[in-house]
């Protein structure tokens, strides 16, 4: 049926059986020819953002309880899953010393004259040295993010 066909049988208006809720709207499915999908990996993932192996395996038994799992799969997923928290470790470790070697400077008020520019500069040099050790820090924890994210995705691939 051509459009010109349709606008003459229902009308343009919204009052004549073309009705779309704002829900359907909004529905990226509701258009969608494919059939409505499994909770994918990422939605997973996005929702538990510090997601455990334990948890993960859990979740995949649960869902497709009729395959085995791999010991290495979990072993690795434990594996990388260790280093991402080694690195969450570094990188608090790094804020608190930043904070409190943020406190330095204002120290050098109740340090005698001679004191002060030497310690105020040190202080700031230890700041700037430990902000530039929080930078690479948190780049690092990124990579083994990925990694460890990459790694489940493909577990999640294969079992489904």
């Amino acid at each position: 049926m051509t459009l010109r066909r349709l606008v003459r049988r229902y009308g343009t208006d919204a009052r004549s059986g073309w009705k779309m809720s704002s829900a359907d709207l909004n529905n990226e499915d509701y258009f969608s020819d494919r059939p409505k999908r499994l909770p994918s990996f990422d939605d997973l993932f996005r929702t538990e953002s510090h997601l455990s192996p334990d948890r993960f395996f859990h979740e995949l038994e649960q869902r497709f309880s009729d395959h085995d799992f791999s010991q290495d799969d979990y072993q690795r997923a434990v594996f990388l899953f260790r280093r991402l928290q080694s690195a969450r470790r570094i990188i608090s470790r790094l804020v608190l010393l930043l904070v409190t070697v943020s406190a330095v400077p204002f120290v050098c008020l109740i340090l005698p004259e001679e004191w002060r520019l030497v310690v105020f500069i040190c202080g700031i040099s230890l700041e700037l040295a430990v902000g530039l050790g929080l930078f690479f820090a948190q780049s690092l924890w990124q990579a083994r993010r990925r990694d460890y994210c990459h790694w489940l995705r493909l577990v999640h691939r294969r079992i489904s």
